[in-house]
């Protein structure tokens, strides 16, 4: 029986499946460590938010006169406050504003910065000069003090509007990065032949452009969520953030500050809660990051 590869030629090797964006993302998490860890615990939060309700065994509002600085036990597994509030239902309640807060933040801040640093960097001209300066402004500005002259002004904040007014601080970063990577982009073969055929400004910034920004963006986004938790906590601690009733970590910390002494586990169990948080977080956006920039070079 004949061959059906000819004499003195050698066989062509099957070329290897080329694995899709995703599951070469998914390998990479897998063999970081860190990442790994960063993803583990802001899903365990994730987890402890959505189930709060079921998980607190007590009201958050709830007093206890007869249980006042009760240490970490079986009964308060977090301990209790100088009004017996069980510290566990606290922290586990204020699981969900802080991430709910947060969440809200880098997703309004990035689509309002790729907005804005798309018609800036696409459009270019006397639009682009204008609307950086004003990012330039905003940027030279701290974030933390920036949102705390708002609230001062605007009053005690909700959920909501606490949401929209440090997002409204975040996007001006969002925006330079999402401009600098479209000065990169727009101008590349695969554009100018859409501009060729006739397509609206607004296909070729979203259908042709956009996707190819998303590695940025999406780091950039990681990045404003874990900035967004710090200046969350920061402005409960200042007492200018989400207020009473509403259960916040940073603001657990400032009001038992003054027996920190006397029971110091009414301040230890919102500072973890805090720094888990924003660790888990920040070592999933370094992940990502690296992972990501990989592509890009």
């Amino acid at each position: 029986m004949k061959s059906s590869s000819q004499p003195g030629r050698p066989a062509k090797a099957a070329e290897p499946a080329r694995l899709s964006g995703s599951r070469v993302f998914w390998l990479r998490l897998r063999g970081s460590p860190g990442g790994m860890l960063g993803v583990a615990v802001f899903l365990a939060w994730v987890t402890v938010a959505l189930f709060a309700p079921l998980l607190a065994p007590y009201e958050y509002t709830g007093f206890h006169p007869q249980d006042r600085y009760q240490p970490p036990s079986t009964t308060y597994v977090f301990g209790t406050d100088q009004y017996g509030r069980d510290m566990f239902s606290r922290v586990v309640m204020g699981s969900r504003s802080i991430l709910t807060v947060a969440v809200g933040v880098a997703v309004i801040s990035t689509a309002l910065g790729i907005l804005l640093g798309f018609i800036s960097g696409y459009f270019g001209g006397l639009r682009d000069e204008l609307l950086m300066r004003l990012v330039d402004i905003l940027m030279s500005l701290p974030a933390l003090l920036l949102a705390s002259v708002v609230l001062g002004v605007l009053g005690k904040p909700g959920i909501g509007s606490l949401m929209v007014i440090i997002a409204l601080v975040f996007a001006p970063r969002t925006a330079r990065v999402s401009r600098g990577v479209v000065l990169e982009i727009k101008n590349r073969e695969f554009v100018d032949a859409g501009r060729l055929q006739g397509e609206s400004h607004v296909f070729l910034m979203f259908h042709e452009i956009f996707p190819n920004t998303l590695g940025p963006i999406v780091v950039e986004g990681t990045a404003r969520f874990a900035y967004a938790i710090m200046t969350i906590a920061s402005l409960g601690f200042l007492g200018i953030g989400l207020q009473p009733p509403t259960p916040d970590w940073g603001y657990m910390i400032a009001e038992y500050k003054t027996i920190v002494f006397l029971a110091p586990w009414t301040v230890i169990f919102p500072a973890l809660a805090i720094a888990s948080l924003i660790i888990g977080v920040s070592l999933f956006a370094d992940f990502a990051n690296r992972s990501l920039r990989r592509n890009w070079d």
